[in-house]
């Protein structure tokens, strides 16, 4: 880990940093990287971003004035390269800059050709993979820096030999808005946001929505579907029609402004079987909706159980049904738990708060 002296540096000094993201749309490990690159001002830090392909968040870049490049549209059968050819703009322009920082295991190649041409690496991890291999290992043993986006990342990787460790805590840039008012009456929605596919475990929240006796509520499951969850995409729907509620069931596909989605829900649910970091329930919180998710350590680092929320065990339908009508019955406890949430993330998780925690990462590194 760092120690405080790791940290000292002139904060008056502009560091050049170049992020480089294997994704620019609606995802939570770009949300985390776009989170502070819109701040980094306020940490005297000139971001420029490297994107494999078009999207959301290069266009949101671009227009908050940040150098923005990209490989162009994220094409069928060839996107997964252009993760890869994105180490050809390193070797035109490593000179550039002083640092530069690899978000997610899916650029793991490109930390150790960073390091080839000497230029001074911070590897961010996001995910738990089932194994590290070697060339993770590798990568993580090379970089300069090797960041962890939540205590339970950080565990995961703690027998991985690193040069550098550092925990620095996923954060969000909040909009200025006021927590959510639940009332009675109307259409109560539920909403999820994530990917459409089996690890996240929409399956589990539909069939939780079957059973409940409130007819009045929607399910709203938000998120990008990849070639290879077209038929997990199209069971839900069967599984929709043959239980009757196909009418109350939608897929609206990736939203561009989550915020506003979390704010109409009543409640907000998160079934991913494995996840270091709930962004999505942040998000929810910081609206003031009250979330359910599974019972994981990386859950349990973003919900307080009982408090703005309610953590359940992994796969329990019946456990999840239960809470969700306990919920949707009361909007004095959905205002009760949504005002908690709304409190402790903008307390633990506002992106302001990191600021000083990436310069003096950054200082750490490349000392004046």
């Amino acid at each position: 880990m760092y120690s405080s002296s790791d940290y000292e540096g002139d904060v008056n000094r502009s560091i050049r940093v170049l992020y480089m993201l294997h994704d620019s749309r609606r995802s939570g490990v770009p949300a985390v990287a776009h989170a502070f690159i819109v701040h980094a001002v306020d940490a005297n830090v000139e971001p420029s971003v490297l994107f494999a392909y078009n999207g959301i968040y290069a266009d949101e870049l671009r227009g908050a004035g940040i150098p923005v490049q990209t490989l162009g549209r994220r094409s069928p059968f060839v996107w997964r390269l252009k993760r890869f050819l994105l180490n050809f703009f390193l070797v035109a322009r490593r000179r550039q800059y002083d640092v530069v920082h690899i978000h997610s295991i899916k650029l793991a190649w490109s930390v150790l050709i960073a390091r080839l041409l000497g230029m001074k690496t911070v590897f961010h991890l996001h995910e738990l993979p089932h194994r590290i291999g070697w060339l993770l290992r590798t990568a993580i043993a090379a970089s300069d820096a090797t960041v962890f986006c939540s205590a339970t990342c950080a565990a995961h990787f703690a027998s991985v030999p690193a040069q550098r460790k550092r925990t620095i805590l996923n954060a969000v840039a909040f909009p200025e808005q006021q927590v959510v008012s639940h009332g009675n009456g109307g259409t109560l929605r539920i909403v999820m946001a994530a990917s459409l596919n089996k690890l996240k475990g929409q399956d589990i929240l539909l069939d939780a929505f079957g059973r409940l006796k409130n007819r009045n509520a929607e399910l709203w499951l938000y998120g990008t579907t990849g070639l290879s969850a077209h038929g997990y995409v199209h069971g839900l729907k069967k599984y929709a029609a043959a239980h009757g509620v196909a009418d109350r069931v939608f897929f609206p596909g990736p939203t561009s402004d989550v915020f506003s989605v979390f704010s109409k829900a009543a409640v907000v649910v998160h079934t991913s079987w494995t996840e270091s970091f709930g962004m999505a329930l942040v998000e929810a919180q910081s609206c003031g909706v009250p979330v359910i998710a599974h019972d994981l350590e990386g859950m349990r680092e973003v919900v307080a159980d009982g408090a703005s929320g309610y953590l359940i065990p992994p796969g329990d339908v019946a456990a999840l049904a239960e809470r969700l009508e306990e919920l949707l019955a009361s909007p004095e406890l959905r205002n009760r738990l949504g005002g908690e949430g709304y409190r402790l993330m903008r307390e633990r998780f506002d992106i302001r708060r990191r600021t000083d925690d990436y310069r003096r990462l950054y200082d750490g590194m490349c000392p004046s």
